[in-house]
């Protein structure tokens, strides 16, 4: 991440937005700013996670997959458990995500990258039939 994307990120969530604590460390709070995330938590539960440009992470997780004929999709929801879509499988082996429908671990780490949030948003669909 930018140094100064993450100067800008530490300035606005330096307090806490629930309890107003500044502090981090010792299980007071914690900072990690890793490749172009940027996480702030605090000891009463509130935390952010942001990409650099300051929007708010979805943590998209696989909530179910299916087979319909050739067709093999997964179920795309985000941390809130809200329904995001539904995604293509075989083009995610052919990306060299997926090995088997049930072995989704690389494909939800992909899709909690920039790149990937930008494929998922491209390329998902609402109707399975």
């Amino acid at each position: 991440m930018d140094a100064l994307k993450s100067v800008q990120l530490m300035r606005k969530y330096s307090n806490c937005m629930e309890c107003g604590s500044e502090k981090i460390g010792n299980g007071e709070g914690t900072l990690i700013i890793e490749d172009s995330i940027f996480k702030r938590s605090c000891k009463c539960g509130w935390g952010i996670e942001v990409d650099e440009n300051d929007n708010p992470l979805l943590n998209l997780s696989i909530a179910a997959w299916a087979t319909i004929g050739p067709r093999r999709i997964y179920e795309i929801h985000d941390k809130d458990d809200r329904f995001f879509g539904y995604v293509n499988v075989n083009v995610l082996q052919a990306m060299g995500y997926v090995k088997r429908i049930d072995h989704c671990k690389k494909a939800e780490e992909f899709f909690n990258t920039p790149d990937g949030l930008e494929w998922v948003k491209k390329n998902r669909f609402f109707n399975v039939m």
